[in-house]
């Protein structure tokens, strides 16, 4: 039941590490001095997110409490991998 539910968030995890990395090579090409600024919103829309995710899986999905405290740790850890990945790409 679940599934889907990580099958999303993986797909969503991947766009924002793909948005990320090919917005700061554009950033530092043509504004460099711009490149903490864009990294701030990136990690805003990242954070903001994994937040609507969690919020919609909470809303939507019929779940037990075991159910959904794996889900949202199982989100918790992509969610650190793809911050270690995209800084490990662009850095």
């Amino acid at each position: 039941m679940m599934l889907p539910w990580i099958a999303l968030t993986i797909t969503i995890y991947t766009l924002l590490v793909i948005i990320w990395v090919k917005g700061l090579g554009a950033v530092q090409k043509y504004q460099p001095d711009k490149a903490v600024t864009f990294y701030f919103i990136m990690a805003a829309i990242r954070f903001t997110v994994a937040l609507t995710v969690v919020a919609l899986y909470m809303l939507l999905s019929t779940h037990t409490r075991e159910e959904a405290m794996t889900f949202c740790l199982a989100f918790s850890l992509m969610y650190v991998a793809m911050v270690i990945i995209s800084i490990m790409l662009k850095h």
